[in-house]
């Protein structure tokens, strides 16, 4: 009866143990930066043809508790589509320790089951590069499959493009106090740089302009805003009459150090001291990146309405493919895809009310 006792003390004992030590149990996902120029290919964490392509790193602790992993890849086309199951993968009992993807399979970390989305795989085949998004979830389970812990990462392949330019607007002209430098968003930015000098009268040249003598402003980093007041980031003083050309520069993370991305240049006119100018008006941001979209060849006066404010959000009624009302939230995410994809622009109708 005594060791009937006592064995039942150590069961339960090893049950509470155990209990404390799943409930303390934890596993970490690292994303390695700098994947841009990574196939797809190699997000096949169960394939041993990748054991050169280290992108990620699994910290499971404490070290030394038998585990089981699930890890689950999802991708999104683009921002107006959904996630969809790429594949899934689950591995064989093993000690938990910290790892990376090139261990799986090549070490006693071994796949026990996996499935694979067919139809998407091939089409993301035929895209050849990373793009879109990706999400990576990994769920730690204790030796009979009860769930302990997961974490989840993103990574972006969102093609990014060249910022533009909404303001100041193309051959206007401000008071020396009053000029707001504004630009649409790149996506994986990491910053935006900013340089700016005076242009000659009837100058051809703009880039020469830019770089010569001594800029106004020198590369200065401003972040990852997407708006400042060009007064503030100015080396020198900021002269009345003159022409200024700028330029913003998107910095985008990548192997070799990365890519730098240029706005089209835009130059603008600062007033006279004193003199008597026309208050300019400036339309909804929003507003001013969908005239920035409009091809040359379309409704001036539309546009310059646009522009100025003379048309605000709530004076567009906007309709997609099928005659549906988009709400304008819905139109900005519809915005924000074309202007990092201008050629899905099959054709803009406007009608007039």
């Amino acid at each position: 009866m005594r060791k009937m006792l006592k064995l039942s003390v150590i069961i339960i004992m090893l049950v509470i143990f155990n209990y404390r030590l799943n409930a303390q149990a934890s596993i970490n996902l690292i994303i390695f930066p700098e994947l841009s120029s990574i196939d797809f290919a190699a997000f096949d964490f169960t394939s041993s043809r990748n054991i050169s392509q280290r992108l990620i790193q699994v910290i499971i602790s404490p070290p030394g508790i038998e585990v089981i992993v699930e890890g689950k890849v999802d991708w999104k086309k683009d921002e107006r589509s959904g996630f969809q199951e790429l594949f899934r993968f689950r591995t064989k009992k093993f000690l938990s320790r910290t790892f990376s993807n090139d261990e799986i399979n090549n070490t006693d970390i071994e796949i026990e089951n996996t499935s694979f989305n067919s139809d998407l795989t091939s089409e993301i085949i035929k895209i050849g590069k990373p793009s879109g998004l990706l999400g990576i979830e990994l769920r730690l389970l204790d030796p009979r499959g009860n769930f302990i812990s997961k974490d989840y990462e993103e990574i972006s392949f969102l093609n990014p493009t060249a910022p533009t330019i909404i303001l100041p607007i193309e051959g206007s002209s401000y008071d020396i106090g009053s000029i707001i430098l504004q630009w649409s968003v790149s996506v994986g930015v990491t910053s935006y740089k900013i340089k700016a000098n005076y242009v000659p009268d009837n100058s051809v040249n703009l880039e020469e302009a830019l770089n010569s003598g001594s800029p106004l402003i020198d590369d200065f980093d401003v972040g990852t805003v997407t708006s400042v007041r060009l007064n503030d980031i100015l080396k020198r003083e900021l002269l009345a009459d003159t022409n200024i050309v700028v330029v913003v520069k998107a910095f985008v993370k990548g192997p070799g150090g990365g890519d730098v991305l240029n706005s089209p240049l835009v130059t603008f006119k600062t007033n006279k001291t004193g003199a008597k100018t026309e208050t300019v008006r400036f339309g909804n941001p929003d507003l001013i990146r969908l005239a920035n979209l409009l091809p040359p060849q379309f409704n001036k006066e539309l546009r310059d309405k646009l522009v100025n404010g003379e048309i605000q959000p709530e004076q567009i009624q906007i309709s997609d493919e099928n005659g549906n009302i988009m709400s304008f939230a819905d139109f900005l995410v519809l915005l924000g895809y074309l202007e990092q994809n201008n050629s899905a622009i099959v054709s803009i109708t406007f009608s007039p009310k």
